[in-house]
């Protein structure tokens, strides 16, 4: 590990700037948004100097650029403009980052030391909430959260730590899973370890959704990497590991049967409230939605609880609809939905015409698990009756984007062939 770390000094300045994306999520958005703004700044500057025009030939590129310039002329008529608008202006860096990776990395050869540097950040990460889980402080001294029992991590008082395992951790399990048979015994070994670690630090956490998302990926992972005999035997151990996690645990037993609940009485439950108010703020401006981040300016204002009368029942606004598809429908409305639905399925389809041009390609050949794994995270984004969080800021967008860079960089070589 010491001898790779020592080996990304000969990476590049830019491809320096992409290594510090895992560490720079650890710290605040402000950070992020720094980081974010500054790639903006290079990509504009390197799309001038080599004349990168054909990338506006790309329609899910067009597209998405439409969608920007859409939310941010819908901002000017909603009821906090100054919000919506600067949302929608704020939408270009994310844009800026996944062609940041594209254009400003070279090729996909020193992608190898990115991705160990990756997994020990990831292995750091893990033992510091071990260490929060045991000692109830990590080693920068964040406590668990009180309110709730969870970890967090280092991320402090925002339980977040699940998703910067899960978003990063998978591509990076489908790669090198993809490539098992290569690997010496002790490699193996330290895969599994790894892989196990990640795995029961996830379910540690208490959040359902990480769990799920982790245990289907992982099923994806093994039923394409493994012959059937093995895909059973790992099944079984991992659904022999859960029980013991869910007895050994008070936070997460707790917030399983809370689970349970929620899915037995939906419509009053915390998450059944919140998308009927979405339902309803989309349904006050179906057509252009109320402008990007004034879902909760709305709801408070304009929308009235059809359920108001009765005691105790869970808040029905909130900062966003922590559902995908009700926060670009209440928000951007019917043709803002339409726009980006138009974006994602270019894209997706432009991927598979790809995909057949480079089956014999030498990066695509070494890196397949890795596109796989980003694939399996834009995917996860979509998945229709998941919860999630805003799809638009900074932290949440940020590995959606990231993803979909690295799809770009590892399927760059579909623009020689084109051009040749």
């Amino acid at each position: 590990m010491i001898k790779n770390l020592n080996k990304l000094i000969y990476l590049t300045f830019y491809e320096k700037l992409l290594l510090l994306f895992p560490v720079i999520l650890i710290l605040r958005p402000v950070v992020i948004n720094i980081y974010l703004i500054l790639l903006t700044f290079i990509l504009i500057y390197e799309f001038f100097k080599n004349r990168y025009v054909y990338i506006f030939k790309e329609i899910w590129v067009l597209s998405f650029v439409l969608f920007i310039l859409y939310t941010i002329f819908r901002g000017f008529f909603a009821t906090e403009p100054f919000l919506a608008v600067s949302s929608g202006i704020s939408l270009i860096r994310f844009l800026s980052f996944s062609l940041f990776i594209f254009l400003c990395i070279p090729t996909a050869k020193n992608l190898d030391l990115i991705l160990k540097f990756l997994i020990f950040i990831l292995i750091l990460l893990c033992l510091d909430t071990l260490i929060q889980y045991f000692f109830f402080k990590d080693i920068f001294g964040f406590p668990i959260i009180e309110s709730n029992s969870r970890l967090s991590g280092p991320f402090g008082r925002h339980a977040i730590i699940w998703a910067y395992l899960s978003y990063i951790s998978i591509p990076l399990l489908f790669y090198y899973f993809s490539n098992f048979k290569k690997l010496n015994f002790y490699k193996k070994l330290l895969l599994f370890f790894i892989y196990f670690l990640l795995f029961i630090i996830i379910a540690l956490t208490g959040e359902r959704l990480a769990l799920i998302i982790f245990f289907f990926s992982s099923l994806i992972i093994f039923f394409f990497n493994f012959r059937l005999k093995n895909f059973f035997k790992l099944t079984i151990l991992i659904c022999i590991i859960l029980p013991i996690i869910y007895y050994s645990s008070l936070s997460f037993n707790n917030r399983i049967n809370q689970f349970y609940s929620t899915i037995k009485n939906i419509s009053s439950s915390p998450w059944g409230r919140l998308y009927q108010s979405s339902y309803l703020v989309f349904k006050s401006n179906i057509f252009f939605g109320v402008g990007l981040k004034n879902y909760s300016i709305v709801c408070d204002t304009k929308i009235i609880d059809p359920l108001k009368h009765i005691e105790h029942m869970p808040q029905f606004c909130s900062t966003h609809p922590h559902h995908l598809y009700l926060e670009i429908l209440s928000e951007s409305g019917i043709l803002g939905f339409l726009i980006l639905f138009f974006t994602f399925g270019n894209f997706f389809t432009l991927l598979v015409k790809k995909i057949k041009k480079l089956k014999s390609n030498k990066v695509y050949i070494k890196y397949k698990g890795l596109l796989y794994g980003n694939i399996l995270i834009l995917l996860i984004y979509f998945w229709p009756i998941k919860t999630s969080g805003r799809f638009f800021t900074t932290w949440n967008g940020s590995f959606f984007w990231f993803n979909l860079g690295m799809i770009l960089l590892i399927t760059k070589d579909f623009y020689k062939i084109k051009n040749k």
